[in-house]
């Protein structure tokens, strides 16, 4: 206890940029400590007089589940002691006979328990329908446990022979032979909340023997196992989702969009496109329709605290200046997107208003009741608004904690690249000096300001042949030549490869065996420069290449752990994956100026995943796309450095690492997801044993809050960071 409440006082000020932020005296954290340590166990009850069944099948299925979920628990003879179940969330009972002494008292004790917010699953038999002192319970003091967890009973026991089985094959661990003859017994569903995992079918009819709800469920008699005694369901998997039926990172999307779907899902969301649940169980609800917002459901949901994101064609339309408002934005300031067309809906007089067109509200939202309806414009649904309707989610909820990646990245695109002597006015000197004595000392004194790891990709050609031709356009400079031996011996700088020309990898634009023949000729000549070089990255000519290429790429390259494209495409390669063993890293934000556009790029995935990834050219400043403006190198360089200040003072908890911890960390954060669990009073937040710490968050809460397990790192405007460093953080709600 008390190095418990020591270690609950490294919360009780948390130091931000911001300077202290007071999070709750130390009186009613103590109290509210002290309350809280006798939550989050369950009670795993057996029979001692059955010869070791029940604690065969808890020990078997049930307790390596909650040592996964880091729950603890007791495992106890329930004829020797019933323990005080206020301290439990749950209660797992396995009996096979029907005895027990005190039974009424028992079934009471249940009874109280479940209607004060507990949860049970029996496992087999009930155990209490008679005692051996001759007062055995009656209907109405079986029911009174039962009808609490949606299911209604009358005696009816019997036995009849099983023809088949209808099972919800996520649960299924083993088929069962059959016919077989099982007990039954008279239990009913009446909730439309209980998920049934087996319905028994008989001659007679289907009977449900394996369900769970809310508060809990039942697994009758022998049906969950086989003849020898070994389930045929996973019941671990069914205790898992009764300890988690509260509340968890799950979003309805009532009509399928690729943006929403793929904007939650970055966030490591559940998204149902159909309900499984009610409203209630969901932290957002998506809709598109007019009518959905009059249905009582949908109306309750808001009221009771819900938020409801509405994607509605608009009534009203205006063309114009679109800007992102800062004000009930996490954006750093009022962030000009360009010209735009947008079908919208007018804003309430009482709405907080997200996105202005020349001053008109076009995206808001309304406070209704204990929750929000927030409208957004279908029109602005595309890649680089993903972001800021996360962002619109996230202000519109009381209540949430979202996973974050926490890493950026710079890439050198076309780093070292041919130079052919030539001189141009805007550089003022010769493509070869700007780039490698210019350009590149500017770059690394950039980096080195900002504490930023550049990442370069090699290019050898841009004669764009599907075929290889030799290196002779590279070896023309004595001086690129040289640059490149010593970039490959670099310890501060991470070379990798932009192809060997910049034919994007395409199957329409390359024959296999001769891209397969391009990139053998390219590892020749690199092992020819250095020994101990081995290439880490690629990024993809152009930003294109499609999968069939990564393949080949990998064949010749088995180091290729990351392959760099553009998020803003829309192909099979512009969104973040683990393809086979490959990190598909999508970059957001490219070019100079103006430092808006470079923002509302970055924007799409930082505050929707909290990422992003940065890629420039040499060349940047000799090409009229991408210098449109015919704009000097000095200009350049000073847009951005502007736009790396910006983020730095904004976001400094984002982490710049090398290219092998930045792939570790998305596979570590795609492969190992958390489990987020929102109760009354708390949030947990696990980790299993193969994910890496520390994991990041976004925190936003309408509460005080105190943590364990975990440190607040950043507060700004709302907008919390939160570093989780053990495998089990809890942030705990004092107050509401």
């Amino acid at each position: 206890m008390i190095n418990a409440i020591i270690e609950m006082s490294k919360f009780l000020f948390v130091e931000t940029t911001s300077g202290v932020i007071h999070v709750k005296k130390m009186f009613l954290v103590m109290l509210f400590l002290i309350s809280y340590l006798t939550l989050s166990r369950t009670l795993l009850l057996y029979k001692g007089s059955e010869d070791g069944y029940g604690t065969d099948v808890l020990s078997s299925y049930i307790i390596p589940v909650l040592k996964n979920l880091y729950e603890d628990y007791d495992l106890v003879d329930v004829e020797k002691e019933l323990p005080d179940l206020s301290e439990y969330d749950l209660v797992v009972t396995c009996y096979y006979s029907s005895k027990m002494r005190n039974a009424k008292i028992y079934l009471k004790k249940l009874s109280e328990y479940v209607l004060n917010g507990g949860k049970i699953f029996v496992i087999n038999n009930l155990g209490a329908f008679e005692d051996p002192s001759g007062d055995s319970p009656g209907l109405s003091d079986i029911n009174a446990l039962l009808n609490l967890i949606g299911v209604r009973y009358e005696y009816n026991w019997r036995q009849e022979d099983v023809l088949d089985l209808k099972v919800d094959q996520e649960y299924l661990l083993k088929r069962v032979t059959l016919p077989v003859r099982k007990s039954f017994d008279g239990f009913s569903i009446f909730s439309p909340t209980v998920k049934v995992l087996m319905y028994a079918v008989t001659s007679r009819g289907n009977y449900p023997v394996i369900f769970y709800g809310e508060r809990g469920g039942m697994a009758i008699f022998e049906h969950a196992f086989d003849e020898r005694g070994n389930a045929v369901i996973d019941l671990g998997k069914i205790v898992r989702d009764i300890l988690l039926f509260n509340k968890t990172n799950r979003i309805l999307l009532l009509k399928e969009n690729t943006h929403v779907k793929k904007t939650f899902e970055n966030a490591l969301f559940e998204v149902d496109t159909s309900p499984r649940y009610p409203l209630s169980y969901y932290k957002g609800v998506v809709i598109t329709e007019d009518t959905l917002l009059e249905r009582e459901d949908v109306k309750n949901y808001i009221e009771n605290g819900g938020s409801v994101i509405f994607l509605g064609k608009g009534t009203h339309s205006i063309t114009g200046n679109l800007v992102l408002e800062k004000k009930h934005l996490y954006i750093p300031e009022n962030i000009n997107v360009g010209y735009h067309y947008v079908s919208y809906r007018p804003a309430p007089q009482d709405a907080e208003v997200f996105m202005t067109v020349d001053g008109t509200p076009v995206s808001w939202m309304v406070k209704r009741g204990k929750g929000t309806l927030v409208y957004f414009p279908p029109d602005l649904l595309e890649k680089w608004s993903r972001g800021i309707l996360f962002n619109e989610f996230l202000v519109s909820s009381g209540l949430i904690v979202s996973p974050i990646v926490n890493v950026f990245s710079i890439f050198f695109d076309d780093f070292p690249l041919p130079s052919y002597g030539i001189k141009h006015d805007i550089t003022g000197t010769t493509d070869e000096i700007f780039y490698y004595k210019i350009w590149w000392e500017d770059m690394k004194k950039l980096c080195k300001e900002y504490s930023m790891r550049p990442f370069t990709a090699l290019i050898t050609s841009y004669n764009n042949k599907p075929e290889y031709v030799g290196f002779l356009e590279f070896l023309q400079s004595r001086v690129t030549l040289d640059f490149l031996k010593t970039l490959l011996e670099a310890k501060d700088v991470n070379v990798g490869l932009h192809g060997y020309n910049h034919l994007p990898p395409l199957q329409k634009n390359w024959n296999p065996d001769e891209l397969k023949i391009s990139y053998k000729a390219l590892k020749t000549f690199l092992n020819e420069l250095s020994k101990s070089y081995v290439p880490f990255f690629f990024v993809a000519p152009n930003n294109e290449i499609d999968k069939a290429s990564i393949e080949i790429l990998k064949e010749i390259f088995p180091s290729i752990k990351i392959v760099g494209t553009s998020y803003l495409a829309e192909t099979e390669t512009s969104e973040y994956e683990i393809f086979e063993d490959v990190l598909i890293l999508p970059r957001t934000t490219s070019g100079h100026y103006p430092v808006q556009r470079l923002l509302v790029e970055t924007m799409s995935t930082l505050l929707n995943m909290g990422t992003f990834h940065y890629f420039t050219h040499p060349d940047d400043v000799i090409s009229s796309n991408r210098n449109p403006e015919s704009r000097n190198w000095e200009y350049m360089l000073g847009q951005l450095r502007e736009f790396f200040r910006v983020i730095k003072r904004n976001y400094p908890w984002l982490r710049n690492m090398t290219p092998e911890e930045l792939y570790d960390t998305f596979k570590d954060y795609f492969e190992n997801k958390p489990t987020i669990v929102y109760h009354k009073d708390k949030i947990n937040v696990i980790l299993n044993s193969r994910a890496k710490l520390p994991r990041y968050f976004f925190l936003k809460s309408d509460q005080d809050f105190s943590i364990q397990g975990g440190e607040l790192i950043y507060e700004r405007n709302g907008l919390c960071v939160i570093e989780m460093k053990e495998r089990k953080m809890e942030v705990l709600l004092n107050g509401g």
